[in-house]
């Protein structure tokens, strides 16, 4: 029979500290109203980091504690002190005010702490799973978790909203750009068939016309991701900022999905349903960016966009 490396009781510790990890994640969902006058996103952020860096170390602690010849006891220490740090954690998070933080600077928080929970509740799964025999030490995967996450809240978090936002344009910029790639593939017709289960099907006429027409949409708005980065973000206020982003994100998934109809729907459909829901979210993020205040250069250049995207929506041929 293994020999366990924790008794009952331990396991009972172990399952506690779990059990606490998933109420922070519970509460986590909940966005609380926070009034704090003297809030400083700067100060937060080193403040967190900070706390990241202690995570760190008490995972590093942890690993030393659990290394043959192993003493329960050790394990346990750590695992209490990471509970600690968590409860600091999640202290310092519902001080931030959103109101005056910006939805996109506590959201990049919330996803941090959000998954550094979710490493620790592997964590303590791993050890309530654990016996003296196990050669495996499966606890080292969820730790490897914890510095990965912890390394990227001492170092990567945003020190306000406009560079939380800023980071999250990027990425939605790289999907856009990426879904532009697969469309004019589509378009050119080197695109694989509809069903990787089915031999490969020839697009006829029609449907390249279509592929196409969605290709020009999605050049244009490669375009307007690449402007609202240079001359929006930058002179937007805080609620703005958060705006575009939400607008942005709408635009970003539905552009996947117009371009997966490619695949899967005729192209009357595709005209009438899903590339006019395409220009209805673009026009919708225009309408966001022309809220800053901008050269008229450049505010001409947003209204020749949205009637270009007209243009394109009610194109047939």
């Amino acid at each position: 029979m293994k020999k366990k490396f924790f008794t009952c009781s331990r396991i009972d510790k172990l399952k506690a500290c779990r059990d606490m990890a998933e109420t922070y994640l519970s509460d986590l969902k909940v966005d609380r109203s926070i009034e704090n006058s003297e809030f400083d996103s700067k100060n937060m952020n080193a403040t967190l980091a900070n706390l990241g860096k202690i995570l760190s170390h008490d995972a590093t602690k942890l690993t030393i504690a659990c290394k043959p010849p192993r003493k329960p006891m050790d394990g346990i220490k750590m695992i209490t002190e990471i509970s600690n740090t968590f409860y600091r954690l999640l202290g310092f998070y519902h001080t931030i005010p959103t109101e005056l933080s910006g939805k996109a600077y506590k959201e990049a928080y919330r996803t941090a702490i959000r998954d550094l929970l979710l490493g620790q509740i592997s964590l303590c799964n791993s050890f309530i799973n654990d016996d003296e025999n196990d050669k495996k030490k499966q606890f080292m995967v969820p730790t490897a978790v914890l510095w990965e996450t912890c390394k990227l809240l001492e170092t990567q978090m945003p020190k306000d909203n406009r560079e939380a936002v800023l980071k999250k344009w990027k990425t939605m910029h790289e999907t856009v750009a990426d879904a532009k790639s697969e469309v004019h593939e589509v378009a050119d017709g080197n695109a694989e068939g509809f069903d990787e289960d089915e031999d490969e099907e020839e697009w006829d006429e029609e449907q390249l016309k279509v592929a196409k027409q969605c290709a020009q949409l999605v050049d244009l708005i490669v375009f307007v991701y690449v402007k609202v980065e240079r001359r929006c973000i930058k002179e937007a206020d805080l609620n703005v900022c958060d705006e575009l982003v939400e607008a942005g994100q709408q635009l970003t998934d539905e552009t996947d999905i117009l371009v997966s109809q490619l695949y899967d729907s005729e192209p009357d459909v595709i005209r009438s349903k899903y590339i006019k829901e395409y220009v209805d979210k673009a026009l919708k993020l225009i309408k966001v960016a022309q809220k800053v205040s901008l050269p008229e250069d450049h505010s001409k250049w947003f209204e020749m966009c949205s009637k270009k995207l007209k243009e394109l929506a009610e194109k047939k041929d």
